[in-house]
């Protein structure tokens, strides 16, 4: 089996056990805990996970791979424990490489999706609603629990609606907020499966963000530290973050952000 690169491979680590002590530090949960949690699965020890053989393979469709990508997926599945590697090839070459050696989750992305796929099972799971999961559990934790709080969604996109399933299903009573209006207008007659009452569509930014906040826009920089309160809790997988340098300077403690690690360790939990 291929090695991963050390240069990279210890890099991402780092940078992954980071975001999993600022995990354990506001939701009282590591990132495996997490992932499984979001997915609604048992954990499986990282000790047991050893079984699973994980392949990243490199994808040229659209605008092409992306540097490091695969090698940042490969080492988050890793870090929970599985055997994980990078085809040499990629396209169906790498596909089939990883089949042909007994790789029992595949990780692919191309312009426009990001699954990961069970080989033996045919479970598909998805970055947008993995992502989603794995960021309003981890709001969840932070705050104390969703149930009958007021929380606000920014951005309504493919990432914000996912988010708003995973906050009602939390409990939460949610604010959505896009600045594209025809994002959210069928939010006010209802749309399938999402209780209205339960959701208020905002004409504009509350003067200051309070209590759980789920940002799923990907404008960076917009909000100052005027526009925070001290009672605040951010998720925050879209990237740029839209906090700028003063107010993340400020109220970094108590913002989850990174834009894959999280949506990686559950889309490999939901897959097996």
């Amino acid at each position: 089996m291929t090695r991963l690169k050390s240069e990279w491979r210890e890099g991402a680590r780092e940078d992954i056990k980071k975001h999993d002590a600022k995990l354990r530090k506001m939701t009282g949960m590591g990132l495996s805990a997490l992932a499984f949690r979001a997915a609604g699965k048992p954990v499986i020890p990282n000790g047991a996970m050893n079984r699973h053989r994980v392949a990243a393979i490199r994808v040229s469709a659209g605008e092409g791979a992306i540097d490091c990508f695969a090698e940042s997926v490969a080492a988050v599945a890793a870090y929970l424990g599985a055997e994980a590697f990078i085809p040499d090839a990629g396209d169906v070459a790498g596909l089939y490489e990883a089949l042909s050696r007994g790789a029992d989750i595949l990780f692919l992305a191309d312009d426009d999706r990001f699954i990961a796929l069970h080989a033996q099972k045919g479970i598909v799971a998805e970055n947008d609603a993995a992502t989603a999961a794995g960021f309003v559990t981890a709001l969840s934790a932070a705050a104390g629990g969703l149930t009958g709080r007021e929380t606000l969604l920014l951005g309504f996109g493919r990432l914000g609606q996912k988010a708003l399933t995973d906050l009602l299903a939390a409990g939460a009573s949610v604010q959505v907020y896009d600045r594209d209006r025809e994002k959210t207008a069928g939010l006010a007659e209802g749309l399938p499966g999402i209780e209205k009452e339960r959701v208020t569509v905002l004409p504009g930014l509350p003067p200051k963000l309070s209590g759980p906040v789920f940002d799923a826009t990907d404008e960076g920089k917009y909000l100052g530290a005027k526009d925070l309160s001290d009672d605040m809790i951010l998720a925050a997988p879209g990237i740029p973050l839209s906090l700028d340098d003063d107010a993340f300077r400020l109220y970094g403690d108590r913002v989850l952000h990174e834009p894959l690690y999280t949506g990686v360790a559950v889309m490999l939990a939901m897959a097996l």
